[in-house]
């Protein structure tokens, strides 16, 4: 009867310390200013492909033309400046670094020093030219943000031929841009978007999930009958209705995953309509993304999520969460970080 006793002492006080382990991780899933991202988030490993940059660019970067008004100084009274940008926080500041080295020319800047935003940014024409037209002629974006670099390209070269020196140039450089980013119409990107019979690679696939996806636990704990909660993970990816292609694009590459909310979404008005003005794919097959995100690592802070999320995923496989003492753990930090 003691040698029992014992046993069950000692596997009690074994759940005892992987329930306190559990909790360390969800604490951590949804606590990050804990973490020393210094320290944690460091990738010697990083190996940045040309469809990387481009993913990554799809989900962070945007093409930008500004034109300063410099007083009647100059040919024309006007300096146009054009730029090229990946932004991240300051966590993940790393990357910018590689992305840097990847392009062999640029800066990191601060981009936004209330949200603690860094970007990599290249305003150069010359590095413009060589550097930023021919990586995006070659590995071509996938959302709309294209039909912003067709127009990007086309001041690049306007100003490589110094037509900006004349107020003919300065005023076609302003049409150019009257028609990019914001002030492009809804329907002129929806369109875009499912005009063109979208291929994607795995390496964008990658750098598009660094930029724009998220790792979600959901526990449910709605009915009250049950001791136990439905634990469910899946990855999410957001995108504004204009680009809900290129989340049905992911969805078939992965080939599953559903889009929510629920509308006809090659319908135009219906997207333009909906209730809300992003979609967002999610996809619960936590052993695909597991296989596909062990292949194509991330880069950003979202490696660490990856890790925790997958911990998280590897204790429900072996059931740790059907214990009321480790439960109680868990439902304590869930009510703490609503």
């Amino acid at each position: 009867m003691n040698s029992y006793n014992n046993i069950k002492g000692e596997i009690k006080e074994n759940i005892i310390l992987l329930f306190k382990d559990i909790n360390n991780i969800v604490y951590k899933f949804n606590n990050k200013s804990s973490w020393n991202l210094k320290s944690e988030n460091k990738n010697s490993n990083c190996i940045l492909t040309p469809w990387y940059i481009t993913g990554i660019s799809d989900g962070e970067g945007s093409f930008q033309i500004t034109i300063q008004d410099i007083k009647g100084k100059g040919k024309t009274g006007y300096k146009p400046f054009l730029e090229f940008k990946i932004t991240q926080k300051n966590h993940s500041i790393n990357l910018l670094h590689e992305i840097k080295k990847f392009f062999g020319c640029g800066r990191i800047n601060i981009d936004n020093s209330k949200t603690g935003t860094m970007k990599f940014v290249i305003t150069n024409n010359d590095d413009l030219i060589n550097k930023v037209i021919p990586h995006f002629d070659n590995y071509t974006l996938k959302t709309s943000k294209y039909l912003n670099y067709l127009d990007f390209k086309s001041a690049v070269i306007m100003m490589s031929e110094k037509k900006h020196y004349s107020i003919e140039g300065i005023n076609n450089l302003r049409e150019v841009k009257s028609n990019m980013n914001k002030f492009r119409l809804f329907q002129d990107k929806f369109y875009y978007c499912w005009s063109k019979n979208i291929t994607i690679e795995p390496e964008w696939v990658q750098g598009f999930i660094d930029g724009e996806g998220s790792f979600q636990c959901e526990m449910n704990f709605s009915n009250e009958k049950k001791i136990y909660p439905i634990i469910n993970f899946s990855l999410q990816i957001k995108q504004s209705n204009y680009d809900v292609a290129i989340l049905y694009a992911i969805k078939n590459f992965f080939n599953c995953g559903y889009l929510k909310p629920k509308y006809d979404i090659v319908n135009m008005t219906m997207a333009l309509n909906a209730v809300r003005n992003t979609t967002a794919l999610w996809i619960r097959n936590f052993e695909i993304i597991c296989n596909f995100i062990d292949l194509y690592p991330l880069y950003t802070i979202k490696r660490l999520d990856y890790l925790d999320w997958k911990q998280l995923i590897n204790l429900k496989k072996v059931n740790a969460h059907l214990n009321k003492e480790g439960l109680d753990l868990m439902k304590k930090n869930k009510n703490e970080h609503e």
